[in-house]
């Protein structure tokens, strides 16, 4: 259970962060390895709760064995099913992730068709040219060079997509600095 709770608060914590793009969440949440390892293998704080039990004491509190109550593979599984249902990728995110240079494929092969039908459609979404988006996307996957060389096109492109949030964090950061300037103190001013 704590394994769970860690994982989850790193997730929470990860897509709290300013800097996080839609496709990083996307990525973040995806990341299900961690929690698929340990349904199958024990984690630190189990493996000292079973040598607690072993012990018959427990932080200087003495235990005894009970049943388990909730099967631990059958928990883990849950809450990744949880997860994927409750987050999944949206049309959107798939439009979006090519602009990630974190997604590309590897081989050359599988890169020069990648992404450009997506690039087109976002192109479109946003009343750009879908022609010259998915051109300046070719020359800029392809020649695998820095931002510069990124045509105007691609540039709005993606800037539009770093503006998504992907979660309300910032938006309650807003209220809370709303709320520091508008006190019962000011208002009797």
């Amino acid at each position: 259970m704590k394994d769970v709770l860690r994982e989850l608060q790193s997730l929470s914590l990860k897509l709290q962060i300013r800097d996080t793009s839609l496709v990083d969440a996307s990525r973040y949440i995806r990341r299900f390895e961690v929690l698929s390892a340990t349904k199958d293998n024990d984690g630190k704080p189990e493996l000292k709760v079973k040598a607690g039990i072993t012990s018959g004491q427990f932080k200087g509190v003495d235990i005894k064995e009970i049943n388990p109550k909730v099967k631990k593979s059958q928990f883990y599984q849950s809450i990744i099913d949880n997860l994927t249902r409750c987050l999944p990728d949206s049309e959107l995110v798939t439009m979006l992730k090519p602009m990630d240079q974190h997604v590309w494929p590897k081989e050359r092969t599988e890169l020069v068709l990648f992404g450009e039908s997506e690039v087109g459609k976002f192109a479109k979404l946003l009343g750009e040219s879908a022609t010259e988006a998915v051109s300046e996307f070719r020359d800029w996957k392809l020649q695998q060079q820095g931002k510069e060389h990124q045509g105007k096109t691609l540039k709005r492109l993606i800037v539009a997509s770093n503006t998504v949030l992907p979660t309300s964090a910032e938006c309650e950061r807003s209220f809370s600095a709303c709320n520091d300037t508008d006190c019962k103190t000011r208002n009797r001013l």
